[in-house]
C-alpha cells in the first residue's frame, strides 16, 4: 500500500507558491516533478495532468485544489504539493484556493490514489489540522504531518 510519503516528497512541496491563476498554479507545482525518477515521460504527465479540469473544494473555508492524471508516463503514484499564503482564485470556489496537489497516476493504481487523496481531504476538513498544514515552515515537516495524519486514519 503506497502512503502519501511515498507519493509526495519533501522535494516536491513548495511552501511559497507565486502564481496568481489557475492554470499557472497548476503548472508551478507539476514542474517540481520535473527530473523526478517516477516520471517516466514528463510530456505524457504533463498532458494528463493539463488535460483535466483541475477541481478545487472547500474545505474549512480554504480552497483546495487536486489537479490528476491518470497516465503511462508514470511507474508509480507521484505528488507534489503548492501552499499559497494570499490564496489564488479559483472560478468554481467562493474562497481562494491555498493548496494545490499536482498528482499522476498509473492506471494500476488508481485505487490507492482515491485512497490518498480521501487521506488528504479528510485530514484538511480538521480546522486544527489544516491550520498547522496552513503554517508549517518545512517540506520536511508538512510531508510528515500529512503522513502521520494518514497513519492515525487508517
Amino acid at each position: 500500500m503506497i502512503n502519501i510519503g511515498e507519493a509526495l516528497l519533501p522535494q516536491s512541496v513548495n511552501l511559497a507558491l507565486v502564481a496568481s491563476d489557475k492554470a499557472s498554479a497548476v503548472h508551478e507545482v507539476a514542474i517540481r516533478l520535473r527530473g523526478d525518477s517516477r516520471v517516466t515521460n514528463w510530456d505524457l504527465f504533463e498532458k494528463a495532468v493539463l488535460e483535466r479540469d483541475a477541481p478545487a473544494m472547500l474545505s474549512c473555508g480554504y480552497g483546495i485544489c487536486i489537479a490528476h492524471g491518470r497516465t503511462p508516463g508514470v511507474c508509480s503514484i507521484v505528488m507534489a504539493l503548492g501552499r499559497s499564503d494570499e490564496g489564488i482564485v479559483f472560478p468554481e470556489v467562493a474562497e481562494p484556493v491555498r493548496l494545490v496537489f499536482v498528482a499522476g497516476i498509473p492506471a494500476a493504481l488508481s485505487s490507492e490514489y482515491l485512497r490518498i487523496v480521501g487521506a488528504i481531504v479528510r485530514i484538511c476538513r480538521d480546522p486544527a489540522l489544516l491550520q498547522k498544514i496552513l503554517t508549517v515552515k518545512d517540506a520536511d515537516k508538512f510531508v510528515s504531518l500529512l503522513g502521520s495524519e494518514e497513519h492515525r486514519l487508517f
